[in-house]
């Protein structure tokens, strides 16, 4: 596609617009949807500047579709702080989300664009020390269903026990399950009664409606035990599904919390 006169380099989407020609909002549709090239090298920022010498070339499977918001599904190390700004900043959803670390099994067929990693909001956040299922997404919607008290989502959470003589007494497990099984008043909401099971003689499986910092860690301290560890399973419906400490992958379009 031929170039622009001038000497001066000129926005990527101003560039675009006249070569093909099309309006510069589509320009930039194109350019924020992954399908511009300049020197060979996809270009996702509308306002990049390009010279006259440089190649700029449209994708021939290039097309103008909205583009969706994309909800994120990701495992969070634990010890990671999350940061108290909403919605993640742009620099570390590059570092977090970035296309190196995407599930190989993602079958949802997304391609993965920038503008997937920008205004990212975090949906029921984990404590810095907790580790396991953490949600990001572009959708309002999706953070005000997994922070709804009134309709409260089921959390399932693996919690690895600080080692304690006393908990080799068969009497003193059951009775944490007891504790740990009664309803919970907490920051001034009463929560569903949690589901436990040991899954181990240090490892405890924990399936709780609702999620307030803290809760987790105030139940084991009622219960009289310490937890070392604490890896969130499952969110409603959506589990982590083979997902390794630091990657992430697209929500299908299917698949409900």
């Amino acid at each position: 596609m031929s170039g622009t006169t001038g000497a001066d380099p000129q926005r990527l989407a101003k560039r675009l617009a006249a070569q093909l020609p099309c309006s510069r909002s589509d320009a930039e549709r194109y350019i924020a949807g992954g399908w511009v090239r300049v020197d060979g090298v996809v270009v996702e920022e509308p306002m990049a500047r390009v010279s006259d010498a440089q190649q700029v070339t449209l994708d021939a499977k290039a097309t103008l579709e909205d583009l969706a918001s994309v909800t994120l599904i990701w495992h969070k190390p634990a010890g990671l702080a999350l940061p108290t700004e909403s919605p993640l900043s742009d620099a570390l959803a590059a570092q977090w989300l970035a296309p190196a670390e995407r599930f190989r099994g993602d079958r949802s067929g997304v391609r993965p664009l920038k503008v997937h990693r920008h205004k990212l909001l975090p949906a029921a956040p984990l404590a810095p020390l907790a580790g396991g299922l953490m949600v990001f997404t572009q959708n309002p919607g999706v953070v005000r269903k997994l922070d709804d008290r009134t309709a409260p989502v089921e959390h399932e959470w693996l919690v690895e026990v600080a080692d304690d003589p006393a908990l080799d007494d068969p009497g003193r497990r059951e009775a944490v399950l007891q504790s740990l099984e009664q309803a919970l008043f907490f920051e001034g909401w009463t929560l569903p009664k949690a589901r436990a099971s040991w899954q181990s003689e240090r490892r405890l499986r924990l399936a709780i409606k609702g999620n307030l910092p803290g809760q987790v860690a105030h139940l084991c301290e009622r219960a009289g035990v310490r937890p070392s560890g604490v890896q969130r399973l499952r969110l409603g419906r959506i589990g982590l599904a083979g997902l390794s400490a630091g990657q992430w992958r697209y929500l299908m379009p299917y698949e409900r919390f």
